[in-house]
């Protein structure tokens, strides 16, 4: 591949790639990597790659949406975070798990679930309490 193929497509600026050529640098395997490889190859390796797994809001858009002040709205992680909370609940939490009880969809829990790994036991415990 050309220098400007690895700029255009990596962002690693020209003189950037040339300091990673030095022969003690320690990106040098990486430049030459990059020197040798095919731009078609590069450009199918990267189609390749996982896309990254879009986060469940549609769990957090139910809980948030029956909470009228706003600054009391859960983010992702506080959501996530509670459960596996141990001390005692403050009543937005109760409310949020009680909106979860009786307007989540089974499938909003469980790709909420999913993309977090929790455990189901975990969800039904704190759910059944």
């Amino acid at each position: 591949m050309k220098v400007k193929d690895i700029h255009s497509i990596f962002g690693v600026a020209p003189a950037t790639y040339f300091d990673w050529s030095k022969k003690d640098h320690k990106k040098k395997k990486l430049a030459t990597l990059l020197k040798n490889i095919e731009l078609d190859e590069a450009l199918a390796l990267l189609e390749k790659q996982p896309k990254e797994k879009e986060k469940p809001m549609m769990l957090l858009s139910t809980v948030n949406c029956s909470i009228g002040n706003k600054q009391k709205h859960f983010t992702l992680t506080k959501l996530k975070n509670l459960f596996y909370k141990k001390e005692k609940l403050d009543p937005y939490e109760k409310y949020a798990l009680k909106t979860i009880k009786k307007e989540a969809t089974q499938q909003e829990i469980e790709e909420f679930l999913k993309y977090y790994h929790i455990p189901l036991n975990r969800v039904e415990k704190v759910l059944s309490a």
